[in-house]
């Protein structure tokens, strides 16, 4: 509204004192530099009290029912254009389902950073020492006895949850991932959900997601679990993602106090005095409202179009978090939920095997290596630990190397 007032306004004012301008000069005369009085004027007082009113209602916003204290996203006000409540309730049911289509590399898009990970394979054909033969079990069973020991820390802002990851290039294998309307489905359960656990080389890969928020929802590590069987061997394998604190300009509305009394608007009047003020802005919007009815429109050929990639390119929580931490604390917060998720997982890990009678020795000390030592195998494959020590009776210490083996700290 501010802006269509201002250009129809200060468009046609600048047209006119343009033209009187053109006018003075090719007719050597002042005779009509007349208009420019009043247009000034006009231009000015429309400029000056639009802008007025609009800051001074987006101030009672900011520090009304959009401060920190009073919002609710319950009572957010719902669009006026049918398309965006439209497309508002299908992103709050795809928000809802269990499939995340990814564009582009990096296959947890939202979920911050990739921190690192780790991942090994243990042999369950082979038995416990001096007892009787391994016991199978399908993939699902170990996923989902995981899953109740980790949901049984019952930690404040701890969700655990099962999610597909596919790439929007690799959604055309039949009707699995897109509906008959040629958009992305929300859910995928039943008889597809158990195919994809027992298909090891499949392109749509499932995982088991931890997640957990602390710092009233400012800090959010993630961990992505995956369990696959192939042939005799149990792969896992763990990835971790970090979102750290929002960007300090995102907090500055915080700090905006409520215009109240005589001298707070005379101020806010006087830093309101405009000229010529957005003459063009609402061409804008126009635009943006345009481009959003083309997006929002069903388009039957783009949406069958096999090339089309549905995959999510951006995400707002994650493009505005920070670069860091903001508290030392937060820091070790996460290196606290880390072990201790993990410390469950490995748990869990152990007394599953147990029970089917596997060894599970090899998966102690792997345990021991990654809890106790830090280790975490990054994207390019190097190793962070605070002691590492390799080798025939090799040991590590601070600044110490014995054995044989290479000793590397951090």
């Amino acid at each position: 509204m501010r802006d269509t007032v201002l250009t129809v306004v200060n468009l046609p004012a600048i047209l006119l004192a343009l033209g009187a301008i053109f006018a003075a000069v090719i007719s050597f005369s002042l005779a009509p530099l007349r208009v420019l009085l009043p247009v000034l004027g006009v231009s000015m007082a429309v400029s000056s009290v639009t802008t007025f009113f609009f800051k001074l209602s987006y101030n009672h916003a900011i520090t009304g029912p959009l401060s920190r204290r009073h919002f609710s996203a319950v009572e957010a006000p719902v669009p006026r254009n049918s398309l965006l409540r439209a497309r508002i309730a299908e992103i709050d049911k795809q928000t809802h389902g269990n499939i995340t289509i990814y564009r582009g590399f990096k296959p947890f898009r939202g979920y911050g950073k990739v921190i690192g990970g780790w991942s090994f394979a243990i042999d369950i054909t082979k038995p416990r020492e001096y007892s009787g033969e391994c016991s199978r079990f399908e993939v699902h069973e170990i996923r989902d006895h995981v899953k109740r020991q980790v949901e049984a820390l019952e930690w404040l802002g701890l969700r655990v949850e099962e999610r597909i990851f596919v790439s929007g290039r690799d959604v055309w294998d039949g009707r699995v991932f897109i509906g008959q309307d040629g958009r992305p489905q929300a859910t995928i359960e039943g008889r597809e959900l158990r195919k994809l656990l027992l298909e090891p080389d499949n392109r749509a890969r499932p995982y088991t997601v931890i997640r957990l928020l602390g710092w009233d929802g400012e800090l959010a590590l993630t961990i992505f679990l995956r369990f696959v069987i192939v042939k005799r061997n149990l792969f896992i394998e763990a990835s971790h993602s970090i979102l750290t604190p929002l960007r300090d300009s995102f907090r500055g509305h915080d700090q905006v106090k409520r215009v109240a009394g005589w001298w707070g608007h005379l101020g806010l009047g006087l830093r309101s005095i405009r000229l010529f003020s957005r003459p063009m802005s609402a061409f804008a919007h126009w635009a943006e409202r345009r481009d959003d009815r083309r997006a929002l429109m069903e388009l039957a050929d783009r949406f069958e179009d096999p090339h089309f990639d549905h995959g999510v390119f951006f995400s707002a929580r994650e493009w505005a978090s920070d670069e860091r931490y903001q508290r030392y604390f937060q820091k070790l917060d996460s290196e606290m939920y880390t072990k201790v998720v993990e410390q469950r997982i490995f748990d869990a890990l152990v007394e599953f095997l147990d029970k089917h009678n596997i060894d599970t020795g090899e998966l102690v000390q792997r345990q021991t290596t990654i809890l106790n030592n830090g280790v975490m195998v990054t994207g390019n494959g190097s190793i962070n630990a605070q002691n590492v020590a390799g080798g025939t009776g090799a040991h590590a210490g601070p600044g110490e190397q014995k054995g044989g083996g290479k000793q590397s700290g951090t």
